[in-house]
């Protein structure tokens, strides 16, 4: 019996033996044979790394007064909590002061923090820097937050389609990212800290966020270092470069002329029942942009709500429109320029020109007998537009059109500007050319033909029109905006002798409603039919005024264009108007001193 019990012993002892030169042996194995392969890979699963994300640019309106902010970047903080690292007895308490802090329903949290062994519960996004750091000092347990940087629009749907927005670049009206904003177990450590890439690939989009969407947007800086075992960094870090913010934008834009300018818009494109609507104010003698505005709008904090992404669209550069009368004074300037007629010259207004075929006629539908060039504008007369042209030798017409820029783009700094089309001047029929003269069969950007206005009124050099004043790092400009003429497209005189005829259209003509007590206006009315699709014209017009002041000294060019109004046959009655009420703020926001007396 004892040596039955002995042999046991002995058995077992053995077994233990064995099995502990095993273990020896492997160990032995791994840290002498193997042991910079599992040190390598230890280093490897406590290894943090990723990107600080940069601060992007800010977007400024000029004003008198200062700067206002139109594009601005905050940073906000998710929060989250870990319940797989929340001790079971401290959950309640960790659930109180969340809710407390974060004004959240307490039971809400605490069902978060049930989920055992999760290690990623959303608890709140966009949470503000002094939230988080009086939750810093309550250090509880499992309890993680992110930095989000997050574009924001403190004046709303003002100046929209200029500044575009920032959003996804695979489609720029998805839904804003979800909850998680990517952030996951293996990204918790870090995410504390706000390394990361959270930018969920944004990037600008339209407008002045895409055109300078690579001087916004920054450099982003790095993090890198290791975590203990139960997750937390190792501080200090082992490197760390941080982030640079991009750079600020000061734009031509005035805040106040701006907000007059879509105030006076949105009323007359609402009273008129206007599909649309769209202006633009220069500065002749530099060519910066004083205010670009569109109608209807929309808010870039809200730009995924949009139901028809066409409002993205900037009508004042991206969208053609054939400019009916306006394009009138481009005609005089031409055949003045040429010395083929002179204001005085006169012909006789029949109503109608027959040519291959068709008949064209006045608007009014009416004949006016003997009539200058001047009374041509007044009168708003195709016919008297087609006897200039016809004056003109071959080709001439055509090579005025393209050196006032009708044919180019006009280079203003600003996300997918088109190029006008006068592809009907290029070895078309005759039929094509006359109609040109009165603006129809060619087209047009809103901003293509107030510059090209504005050279009619500087003296005749094409300006280079922008919208940025300068661009800034810190106290550092990089980038200003400048005067810049492209090309003198028409002699001095010529002006001179245009503009005058331009102020008897609107004192004596029917731009009468665009007149400014105290000040003299040069301008002309526009009233044309909107081509349609498969060819020939349909019911739809567009009005326009485009005109500047004071006539002799101008301080603003403005276009003014409302598409398809309702109930108003022409545009003295609805473009004008606005040019007027739009015109005297400008003139007496900019302290210009009147240039006439006032009527008695």
């Amino acid at each position: 019996m004892l040596d039955s019990t002995r042999r046991r012993i002995l058995a077992v002892g053995s077994v233990f033996v064995f099995l502990f030169l095993a273990a020896a042996g492997r160990l032995f194995y791994l840290q002498i044979f193997k042991g910079d392969h599992y040190a390598a890979r230890a280093q490897h699963q406590q290894a943090v790394a990723g990107e600080l994300p940069p601060e992007r640019g800010g977007i400024f309106l000029s004003a008198l007064n200062g700067r206002i902010p139109l594009a601005l970047s905050r940073t906000w903080y998710n929060v989250w909590v870990s319940p797989k690292e929340t001790p079971a007895e401290e959950r309640e308490v960790v659930a109180q002061k969340l809710a407390e802090l974060l004004t959240l329903e307490q039971v809400a949290v605490q069902e978060r923090l049930q989920k055992e062994g999760d290690p990623y519960e959303p608890i709140k996004d966009k949470v503000d820097k002094q939230a988080v750091e009086e939750l810093a000092k309550l250090n509880l347990k499992g309890v993680h937050w992110r930095a989000q940087q997050d574009r924001y629009y403190p004046l709303g749907d003002l100046a929209a389609s200029v500044v575009g927005f920032v959003g996804k670049s695979a489609d720029p009206v998805a839904a804003e990212p979800s909850a998680r904003y990517g952030a996951g177990p293996e990204a918790e450590p870090s995410a504390r800290y706000g390394a990361g890439d959270n930018s969920e690939n944004k990037s600008g989009r339209y407008g002045l966020e895409s055109y300078y969407n690579n001087i916004l947007k920054g450099e982003a800086g790095y993090i890198a270092g290791f975590k203990k075992a139960l997750g937390s960094l190792i501080l200090p870090l082992s490197n760390v470069t941080k982030p640079k913010k991009g750079q600020d934008i000061y734009l031509t834009l005035d805040y106040n002329i701006q907000l007059a300018v879509e105030e006076e818009l949105k009323r007359a494109a609402e009273k008129f029942k206007a599909e649309a609507a769209s202006a633009v104010v220069i500065n002749p003698k530099t060519g910066a942009v004083l205010a670009m505005a569109s109608w209807p709008s929309f808010d870039p904090n809200r730009y995924n709500e949009v139901e028809n992404v066409g409002v993205f669209l900037n009508p004042s550069i991206q969208l053609l429109f054939e400019p009916g009368s306006i394009f009138k004074p481009i005609t005089m300037a031409a055949a003045l320029d040429v010395s083929v007629i002179s204001p005085d010259l006169t012909y006789f207004d029949s109503g109608e020109v027959s040519v291959g075929g068709y008949t064209i006629r006045n608007s009014t539908l009416k004949a006016y007998g003997t009539q200058t060039m001047t009374q041509v504008l007044e009168k708003s007369l195709n016919t008297g537009a087609i006897f200039a042209v016809r004056r003109m030798p071959p080709g001439v017409w055509r090579e005025y059109v393209n050196a006032f820029g009708f044919g180019e783009k006009t280079g203003v700094t600003l996300s997918g500007e088109v190029k006008g089309d006068i592809s009907n001047l290029k070895g078309r029929g005759e039929i094509d050319i006359l109609t040109s003269s009165f603006g129809q069969g060619v087209a047009v950007t809103p901003l293509a033909m107030a510059n090209a206005m504005a050279a009619i009124a500087n003296g005749g050099e094409l300006m280079q029109p922008y919208v940025v004043e300068k661009i800034g790092d810190g106290d550092k400009t990089i980038f200003g905006g400048d005067r810049k003429a492209r090309r003198r497209v028409i002699k001095p005189a010529t002006s001179q002798s245009l503009v005058k005829m331009m102020v008897n259209a609107v004192e004596n003509g029917s731009g009468r409603r665009a007149q400014i007590p105290g000040y003299s206006v040069a301008g002309k009315t526009g009233t044309a039919q909107v081509a349609l699709p498969g060819g020939g014209y349909g019911d739809k017009t567009i009005h326009t005024f485009v005109g500047f002041s004071p006539a002799f000294d101008p301080a603003f060019v403005m276009l003014v264009k409302l598409d398809n109004p309702r109930g108003v046959a022409f545009s003295e009655l609805t473009a004008a108007p606005v040019f007027r009420t739009v015109g005297e703020y400008v003139l007496q926001y900019l302290g210009v001193r009147p240039d006439k007396p006032l009527a008695k």
